[in-house]
């Protein structure tokens, strides 16, 4: 996820699709320069007052809709965490288990709720 998204300013057209329970959340960039799917792993969100909040477990399943391209980011994030004990074993091996888990339904491309996020952009 792009520095802008982070700081809570988006400069392009984003769905985000969460839900209890799961350990991720699905983020369709609706980039001109590169349109893709994120997913970004995490603790399960659980809703707040204002809104949802989770736990970033630092990989970062992304298909790209160029070239089809499936690519795991922030290993080196994910690494460091593990290293300095920013997450547990537990959770690096949720983060490890889930990230796979979605690369490949990604890749696979077998699944039919990717299209349901462009649809919802279009609106």
């Amino acid at each position: 996820m792009g520095v802008a998204a982070r700081l809570g300013a988006l400069l392009v057209p984003v769905l985000v699709w969460l839900a209890m329970g799961r350990p991720w959340a699905a983020w369709w960039v609706n980039d001109p320069a590169d349109r893709r799917l994120e997913i970004d792993v995490c603790l399960p969100p659980e809703r707040v007052e204002d809104g949802w909040r989770y736990v970033d477990l630092e990989l970062d399943p992304v298909w790209h809709q160029r070239d089809g391209r499936v690519e795991i980011e922030d290993e080196d994030e994910y690494e460091e965490a593990r290293r300095r004990g920013w997450m547990s074993a537990d959770d690096a091996g949720l983060a490890r288990a889930t990230a796979d888990r979605c690369a490949e339904v990604l890749h696979r491309g077998t699944e039919h709720w990717p299209a349901h996020g462009w649809e919802m952009l279009r609106m």
